[in-house]
């Protein structure tokens, strides 16, 4: 059985009296049963044979929250009661699965379903439907595996939808690509953005439990490998931090953050939050300098993927690899072995995560605008492995990877939207292209 997926459809069997009653619900039941095999949960309406059949369709589909619609043609159709259904769900993703031909007895037989679909996939898409167009019969790897990204992709654009990102601050330093239009976004793409600014923090860091604080540091202690140089006080510091975000996240009910660090925290309380940003990390998405562009790519990730997510920025491009790393931050799962914290040295005050990432393949991608204020995606897939080693002048060594990419370097460079990219591992191309499709975004895969 495939790993479960977190998503519910309707499943709509669609056909024509004139075939097989027997033959037609034999195929239904197989077509449900593999849905059902993928983990998806399946919410069954039909069949719809008679145009009579749409209204207790529609009626057993409302008032379930479902991710996505398969309309399964399993003979010819009469196309009318098919859009009678599909109509009103005209707001979900759509999978069209028509099946084709089947063999029995050493005949090659047809209900004629490919025919039907012709009819439909046009009809759809002249109608303005979001859909996939699949063919094949219910056995079949190609059929399946198609399925269920799709319902990935369906899943996290429902999640994506439900999201909120806290915005503590906004873009560091001026930077424009780490902007965002609040409209568009929450149109398009989907997410609330809940901005507030960084004296929250300083707020709850005032008002957190001593014994949750040690609690907290005690747990660093054996997780990290702790450096020369750090004092006792900058590890109660890095507790109270990952506290006070903590206590935010819970009362505002985030999904994601991101937090301005420069300059309000890095120098003027002294203190930047790459590390309690680093032990946050394995538990939502998190990054760094108020990027909103990045958390919002990660979330996507972290949605299709329910993996870890992280960023680095591009600090070297080859004509085979790209050298990435942030200026401290990386969740501690990522990292070759056990993470290391250091002491900042230069540009910020505090700790920094110093680890290395793991090896392993990793997909890169960073969203970003069109000139017409649309999004645009930039992708890229490559092989994760440790750096040479090398760090900012003045600074500690900062979490790192050589990424040698599977596509191109110099077509990396020339459609780069920022010095910062989201990761994660694994290879999520085709599923972060698809959930572009549907939401709307120009994908640019490198």
């Amino acid at each position: 059985m495939s790993r479960k997926i977190p998503c519910r459809v309707a499943y709509i069997p669609f056909s024509y009296p004139d075939y097989p009653r027997d033959l037609v619900d034999r195929f239904i039941g197989e077509s449900e049963e593999m849905l059902r095999d993928l983990g998806l949960e399946v919410v069954k309406a039909g069949p719809v044979i008679e145009l009579s059949d749409a209204s207790r369709a529609i009626s057993t589909i409302r008032g379930h929250d479902i991710d996505l619609i398969v309309a399964n043609l399993v003979s010819w159709v009469e196309a009318p009661n098919v859009i009678a259904v599909l109509k009103e769900f005209k707001d979900k993703p759509l999978i069209l699965w028509s099946h084709t031909m089947f063999k029995e007895g050493g005949e090659l037989l047809t209900l004629g379903p490919l025919p039907g679909a012709g009819v439909l996939r046009e009809t759809l898409e002249e109608m303005g439907f979001r859909f996939w167009f699949i063919w094949g019969m219910p056995e079949e790897e190609g059929v399946r595996s198609k399925i269920s990204l799709y319902a990935r992709v369906a899943h996290a654009a429902k999640r994506l939808s439900r999201s909120r990102i806290g915005l503590l601050g906004y873009a560091s330093m001026g930077m424009y690509t780490g902007t965002f239009d609040h409209t568009t976004l929450r149109e398009i793409i989907g997410p609330e953005v809940d901005q507030i600014d960084q004296y929250m923090i300083v707020y709850h860091f005032d008002r957190v439990s001593e014994d949750d604080v040690k609690k907290i540091v005690d747990e660093l202690k054996k997780r990290a490998e702790i450096g020369e140089g750090v004092p006792e006080e900058y590890l109660i510091k890095t507790a109270k931090v990952y506290l006070a975000l903590k206590k935010l996240i819970n009362e505002r009910g985030w999904d994601a953050l991101t937090v301005k660090c420069q300059y309000e925290l890095s120098r003027y309380f002294k203190f930047a939050p790459c590390v309690p940003l680093s032990m946050l990390g394995d538990e939502l998405p998190c990054s760094c300098e108020g990027d909103l562009p990045l958390i919002v790519t990660q979330l996507m990730m972290y949605y299709l993927t329910g993996s870890t997510t992280s960023y680095g920025d591009i600090h070297l491009i080859t004509d085979k690899y790209l050298l990435i790393g942030a200026c401290g931050f990386a969740p501690f799962s990522l990292a070759d072995g056990r993470p290391k914290i250091g002491r900042h040295t230069a540009l910020y005050e505090g700790l920094l995560n110093m680890s290395n990432y793991r090896s392993g393949k990793v997909t890169l991608a960073r969203l970003a605008y069109l000139r017409d204020r649309g999004y645009k995606m930039h992708i890229a897939v490559g092989e994760a492995m440790p750096p040479e080693p090398f760090h900012e002048v003045g600074c500690p060594p900062y979490p790192s990877m050589k990424v040698v990419l599977d596509g191109d370097t110099e077509h990396f460079g020339q459609n780069m939207c920022s010095q910062h990219y989201a990761i994660v591992y694994g290879d999520i191309s085709n599923e972060l292209i698809e959930l572009c499709k549907l939401l709307g975004i120009r994908a640019i895969k490198s």
